[in-house]
């Protein structure tokens, strides 16, 4: 994206500053470094090669003698096995009826609600209901007044409910009234009397439909009644945050309808300071409230001129959006784009304003607009001059010396020409809603204004906005006679369950007044769970809206970790690479977007592998879904619950401090003492853990109800719940949704297979034990194993952690992970990991060979080196079938991944010790003196993995285990720059990858330990208590939703040629030497050796050239501010066109401003009265 800007932390330069340092290169480049030309040639390549080879064998007997994986693959491949053929369209029919349900069961509760909101509204008029029920809100009886905001007056039944992650009550509503709103007003007094009654509907609804989330009815009058009832969430500085039912998407969607807005900012000098700030605040007022359904743009509006010392100062007229020519649809993308380039413009120019206006009328008189209602924004000081420095010409030079041009004096009349000309040809015609800020200038906006059925509005102050422009929110409540209920696009949650969408109906009276909205919820994260709990093997599901926007997808954040409003990325880019290809899938986008059900195959998908999409639409919503099948997904393999259940011990839940709850010592006698449960112990401080046993640990995703068990607290009873299950001797035949059954179908089966593997890790004993600090298996259920036991964070799930991904992508490598913080908090770690394969499939040879004659063979198969095996892994099993005696190759879909966990300071030490040269003077670490016989050289190595990050370094060894910045994810480039442009650009060993993260999360501050008070990092126990014990006060988040550009770079192991080793004389600002990169080939990871490693000194102050050039070849993700430049609207008709708006009252708004003509007037009154009191003053008859 060419037009795009990216900002990262680089720090900021001037556009001088940049030049300068562009000079400075050029002149670096043509005279060169100290060293450069020296070193053609190293001496420790034989050295290297040694190094690798030692590194490679000592990682791998660690895994062999640690890890143990022969053992776990035999458990699997030794298991029953049953096969069970899927049918991907009767899945979908499924789904599609369950969902639909869903779907179909709160759009039924959201029209009784708004029926029950017109009947009680209509009643409580017709009794002639003129003045307060009561005199005050406090003198209502709590049947009908329960607020948010007030502690005193909430329900007695508040409850911690999990499905709202929040005490709730039951019994009754509650009230929250916006800070604007008065509390003693009758309307307010009389719509908390009359909603009251809502109660009984929502409780009703609620015993209809269990999955029910908030119920709503938001008033016209600025509250919001809500079941169930619950207190306001507070900020972090423990106030009751503003909340303004009419100002919400939800609310202003279903009572404005659509509608085309473009905002102009009168962006000259005269506006700088406070104004500009306030002009500002004005415009993402006005974009926050609008919803998916509108089209906007802004215009920043003002022309160049001349200073006062004659030079030409360039300004010009713009258009915010990256679509300047026309309108862009006010989707969230959209939505930032505009508010980050408003944030950072800046006053400047001339008052010359009519090209701004000229430009509004065209945009909204083009083909990207719903057509329905057209409005614009105005913001301007109304001033006609910009002060002593803008000048309107040139100026000339006399002998007496230099004459400035003259002040610019601005003539309003061309504005009001452009446009009432404009407006001539405009359908609907837009209406102007002036805004002047601080000045008295009420003439020109005001013209504008009340001459194009708008209204003017004088702004003092930049806070509390809404209530200040109360004229245009006004306006678009009462417009609209808008009737229709609809899905709101899924948004963050004010009331914090997560990103959800909303079913919202406008509700009006008898006589055809706008009374409020009611709504009803569906979370986000309940829809996932009903697509998820279908997939199975490498299947994967996703739902999008009919405009190809991608709601759910695996590859997106879930629902749960976004900070702010979803931007939603095209299906297209999810499913398609850079060249949109696979061709095929724009059929299956455009089926899915027509709500179409069908189903389509792809020969060679994004992944590379042949898979058949199976798609159709959830009736009454714009929501389609699709499941992605494999080939290999039709046939799934189901594997079995040992028979000999004799021989299996106990296995033992995570959450050990449980095991000595009262209950859990009834329920399960004796268990507790034989875990041994060890505390504090040396190598694990501040953790409970069992050398006696390994731990299972259960993730969300294998539970029924994953909501339920994320949130729930009641954690002694969850313990006894998972063990009496893990080891119950019933038969695990029962499936999610019949009753008592709180774990999907098979769990117990993987937990099971895996616990032999607990013998022979307890009794492992080797040379590097010691410096294992855990070792585990995860399985692709999710079922994660431990030793030793010990407990887990209850978000965790193995399966989408980085060495899980890492390793199921080249299962037949042993994986080694970059250092991160251990998430049991005892320090910074490697993971060791390596895939386990689903048990192996018993093929003949006949079998093997219809399939290929020369290979490579699917699992089962007879081979002889692992190359003979799709898998790429091939060894004696002790499977059922025919060669049981003879190598054969694992099946090709791994089950799981099995691995351990080593500090990284003994990793680091034990891998230096490998790197010793042979001369015994150029060792890693070793200082020496060049070969300019200058001393300062010294032999620097480092390994790194196939993404490019470093997985050892010896700055790693000095930084803190909890400045997790320092070592986890680390590039290349950021410590060797000029080998990594070497690298990419000379031996294209590394291949450069972009993606933009639409969901990404910037700071406003730099990351910085998260610590206990005690100043460690803090364990899972406390971790996961802090949703129970947080408190009324959150802490302060330094994070927000952002736009971002992912860079990330791949090895190309072709690139290492036949000698498997690259070499390199490198100088630059920021080093010289000689480099050696060779593959470890069974690891992911690649050895960096740098001979007479030496350090640039650089003349100035700091080094800016090494910073660039190592920021020119780094990865990482930077900010984007134009992050919907490549959004093209494809639209073909209106709204209008299509018949599709809603009808409006057409109404007629007050407006009135003080005209120039009568400013003067009053201005010459003055005088004249002040002249006849002095007359009066000096009269003789006085």
């Amino acid at each position: 994206m060419a037009d795009e800007t990216l900002t990262s932390n680089f720090d900021k330069m001037t556009v001088w500053q940049s030049i300068i340092l562009l000079l400075c290169v050029m002149c670096w480049t043509v005279s060169g470094y100290p060293g450069e030309e020296k070193r053609d040639m190293g001496t420790l390549e034989g050295d290297v090669q040694n190094w690798a080879m030692l590194i490679q064998n000592y990682i791998l007997q660690l895994a062999s003698d640690g890890i143990k994986r022969d053992f776990s693959q035999s458990y699997l491949d030794e298991a029953s096995y049953t096969k069970e053929v899927k049918n991907g369209t009767e899945i979908v029919l499924e789904v599609k009826k369950a969902l639909g349900d869903y779907f179909e069961k709160k759009k039924i509760a959201a029209q009784v609600l708004a029926d029950k909101v017109k009947e009680l509204y209509d009643n409580f008029m017709n009794q002639n209901m003129t003045g307060p029920v009561v005199n005050s809100l406090p003198s209502l009886d709590r049947e009908y007044y329960r607020d948010s905001d007030i502690p005193g007056t909430l329900p007695n039944d508040l409850i911690f409910t999990p499905n709202f992650r929040q005490k709730v009550a039951w019994s009754q509503s509650t009230v929250k009234i916006a800070d604007e709103v008065p509390r003693g007003d009758t309307s307010t007094i009389n719509s908390i009397y009359y909603t009251a009654a809502l109660d009984e509907v929502f409780k009703k609804n609620k015993a209809v439909d269990d999955s029910l989330r908030w119920q709503y009815f938001g008033s016209s009058v600025g509250i919001v009644r809500i079941y169930p009832g619950r207190e306001w969430s507070t900020n972090f500085a423990g106030f009751y945050n503003d909340y303004d039912p009419r100002v919400r998407p939800w609310y202003i969607a279903a009572t404005s309808g659509p509608k085309d807005v473009v905002i102009i900012l009168d962006c000259s000098l005269s506006m700088a300071g406070e104004k500009f700030a306030i002009a500002k605040g004005v415009a993402k007022t006005v974009i926050n409230t609008l919803t998916k359904q509108d089209y906007v743009n802004v215009i920043c509006a003002r022309a160049s001129h001349w200073d006062e010392v004659g030079k030409w100062k360039y300004f010009s007229t713009d258009v915010l959006s990256c679509q300047t020519d026309s309108l862009v649809p006010a989707t969230i993308a959209h939505r930032k784009d505009l508010i980050e380039k408003i944030r950072k413009l800046k006053a400047g120019g001339t008052s010359e304003l009519e090209k701004g206006f000229d430009i509004a009328y065209d945009l909204l008189m083009g083909n990207a607009r719903t057509g329905c209602q057209s409005v614009i924004v105005f913001a301007t000081d109304g001033q006609e001059m910009d002060g002593e420095n803008v000048r309107c010409g040139p100026g000339y030079y006399t002998r007496s010396g230099y004459v400035p041009g003259p002040v610019c004096k601005y003539n309003w009349t061309k504005v009001f020409t452009v446009a009432d000309e404009k407006r001539k040809y405009s359908n609907p015609e837009p209406r102007i809603f002036s805004y002047l800020i601080k000045d008295p200038k009420e003439s020109f906006p005001g013209t504008l204004a009340c001459s194009h059925r708008g209204s003017l509005v004088k702004l003092m102050t930049g806070e509390s906005l809404i209530s200040q422009m109360n004229n245009y929110f006004e306006f678009l409540f009462g417009n609209a006679k808008s009737t229709k209920a609809f899905w709101t696009s899924p948004y963050l949650d004010a009331w914090d369950l997560g990103i959800m969408v909303t079913h919202a109906i406008p509700v009006m009276s008898s006589d055809g007044k706008n009374i409020g909205v009611v709504g009803v919820d569906a979370t986000l994260d309940e829809i996932e769970n009903f697509l998820t709990k279908h997939q199975w093997g490498t299947v994967y599901s996703f739902l999008i809206n009919n405009k190809g926007e991608t709601i759910y997808h695996p590859r997106l954040k879930p629902s749960t970790n976004l900070l702010e409003d979803p931007i939603f990325i095209p299906i297209s880019q999810l499913e398609t690479d850079i060249d949109r290809k696979p061709a095929e899938f724009s059929l299956i986008e455009q089926d899915m977007r027509q709500g179409k059900t069908a189903s389509k195959h792809i020969p060679k998908s994004k992944d590379g592998k042949a898979r058949t999409y199976y798609y159709g639409a959830l009736n009454e919503s714009e929501y389609s879904f699709a499941y992605s099948l494999a080939d290999t997904d039709k046939v799934f393999r189901r594997s079995q619950e040992p028979t000999d259940r004799g021989k299996y011990p106990d296995s033992i839940f995570n959450l050990l401090k449980e095991y000595r709850g009262n209950k859990s010592r009834e329920r399960l006698p004796n268990v507790t003492e034989s875990i041994e449960i060890k505390e504090n112990e040396d190598r694990y401080p501040g953790l409970r853990i069992s050398y006696k046993h390994s731990t299972i640990f259960l993730p969300a995703k294998a539970y029924c109800d994953p909501i339920s068990y994320l949130y729930d607290d009641d954690l002694e009873q969850k313990t006894i719940d998972a063990h009496l299950w893990i080891n119950s001797m019933n038969p695990d035949n029962k499936s999610c949704g019949e009753p008592d059954q709180k774990f999907n179908k098979g769990i117990r089966t993987d937990v099971l297979i895996t616990q032999p593997i607990e013998d022979i890790w307890r009794n492992r004993s080797f040379e590097s034990l010691n410096q294992v600090k855990w070792t585990n298996i995860g399985l692709r259920s999710g079922v994660f194993r431990t030793y030793p036991g010990h407990r887990s964070t209850r978000g965790y799930d193995p399966t989408k952690r980085p060495w899980y991904k890492r390793t199921s992508s080249d299962p037949w490598k042993t994986s080694i992970s970059t250092p991160y913080m251990d998430a049991a908090g005892v320090g910074k770690i490697n993971t060791i990991s390596q895939a386990v394969f689903e048990g192996m499939t018993p093929r003949t040879m006949e079998e093997c060979l219809s399939k290929s004659t020369n290979g490579p063979w699917p699992g089962g198969c007879k081979c002889n080196v692992n190359e003979n095996c799709l898998s790429r892994e091939c060894y004696i099993s002790k499977a059922k079938g025919p060669n049981r005696d003879e190598r054969r190759c694992a099946t090709e879909r791994v089950e799981g991944v099995t691995g351990l966990d080593i500090l990284y300071d003994d990793f680091h030490q034990k891998t230096m010790e490998s790197m010793q040269a042979s001369d015994f003077r150029r060792s890693c670490g070793q200082n020496y003196t060049c070969p300019d016989n200058e001393p300062g050289c010294l032999t620097r190595c480092y390994l790194f993995d196939s993404d490019a990050f470093l997985v050892m370094d010896p700055e790693f060894m000095v930084a803190s285990d909890l400045e997790e910045n320092k070592y986890e994810r680390v590039q290349l480039g950021t410590k060797e720059g000029e080998v990594m442009k070497d690298l990419i650009y000379k031996h294209k060993f590394f291949i450069r990858k972009e993606d933009t993260d639409f969901q990404g999360s910037c700071r406003i501050t730099p990351e910085a330990p998260k610590v206990t008070l005690e100043g460690i990092p803090k364990n899972p126990e406390e971790k996961d208590d802090y949703t129970e014990n947080k408190g009324p006060i959150p802490k302060f988040n330094s994070e927000f939703g952002c736009i971002q550009d992912l860079v990330g770079f791949k090895a190309n192991d072709t690139a290492l040629g036949p000698s498997g080793m690259l070499t390199g004389n490198v100088s630059g600002p920021c080093m010289s030497g000689f480099y050696y990169v060779i593959a470890l080939p069974k690891t992911n990871l690649y050895l960096l050796v740098i001979e007479n490693w030496n350090a640039y000194k650089a003349t100035l102050f700091y080094n800016f050239n090494c910073k660039i050039t190592r920021s020119i070849v780094n990865s990482g993700a930077y900010r984007i501010i134009n992050g919907t430049c490549a959004h093209e609207d494809k639209s073909t008709s209106t709204l209008a066109q299509q018949g599709q708006c809603p009808a409006t009252r057409d109404l007629v708004l007050p407006c009135k401003f003080v005209s120039r003509a009568s400013s003067l007037s009053q201005t010459h009154l003055a005088i004249s009265v002040m002249m006849v009191l002095v007359l009066l003053q000096c009269s003789p008859y006085r």
